[in-house]
């Protein structure tokens, strides 16, 4: 019998900085809480390991979604200098009043980073998962249903029911298609083409 069959079988050493298996996917938000607490548990939910959210805090007077925008790309870049990229960047961004927003979409487009926007907010992609709403509604009385619903403030509540995502995605189909990227009719969300985007990144039917 040779010395290597008495050593018994031998491990092969795996190359130092090689690339997780894992589809590497960012999402950066408007939001600092509701929407990262949300993408959080999704992303648990389907076991997409390697997604990173991170909540933008926008420069100036109330929200911009140009900001996000910039970080996400300025994210995105550093992860390319440090030799492990992402496989897709995603912005998550409201309608509400920003005058920036147009601008935001164009650069989204310029910077190859994907956007996902609701109108009148994030909220109304939350309220579907609960019930179908194709009414025209504004960010307060959303708020209100809501609260209804168990929500409280800006964060997720216990035992949201984020299984029901395909509900969701189902109704907000259902409202009107989008001409204008930057002016969407309300109700909207493109956050459906972001949950398709990581269902698909991991192997999962959409």
């Amino acid at each position: 019998m040779s010395r290597r069959q008495l050593r018994g079988p031998q491990k092969i050493s795996k190359p130092k900085n090689r690339r997780s298996e894992h589809v590497k996917i960012l999402i950066a938000t408007e939001g600092v809480n509701t929407e990262p607490q949300y993408f959080e548990k999704f992303s648990a939910l389907i076991r997409a390991k390697a997604v990173r959210v991170v909540s933008v805090n926008p420069v100036g007077v109330g929200r911009d979604p140009l900001s996000v925008v910039s970080e996400a790309k300025k994210l995105r870049d550093l992860e390319d200098k440090g030799g492990d990229p992402y496989d897709s960047v995603w912005c998550v961004v409201d309608v509400d009043e920003h005058a920036s927003l147009e601008r935001a979409c164009i650069e989204s487009r310029r910077s190859h980073v994907k956007i996902a926007i609701s109108s009148p907010c994030f909220e109304i992609w939350l309220f579907w998962h609960f019930e179908n709403r194709a009414a025209w509604i504004d960010a307060t009385t959303l708020s209100r249903l809501l609260r209804k619903k168990g929500f409280s403030g800006k964060s997720m509540p216990k035992g949201f029911p984020y299984a029901k995502y395909p509900e969701a995605m189902a109704r907000a189909s259902k409202c009107e298609d989008v001409k204008v990227q930057h002016a969407p009719p309300n109700p909207h969300s493109s956050v459906p083409d972001l949950i398709s985007a990581l269902l698909k990144a991991y192997g999962q039917e959409v």
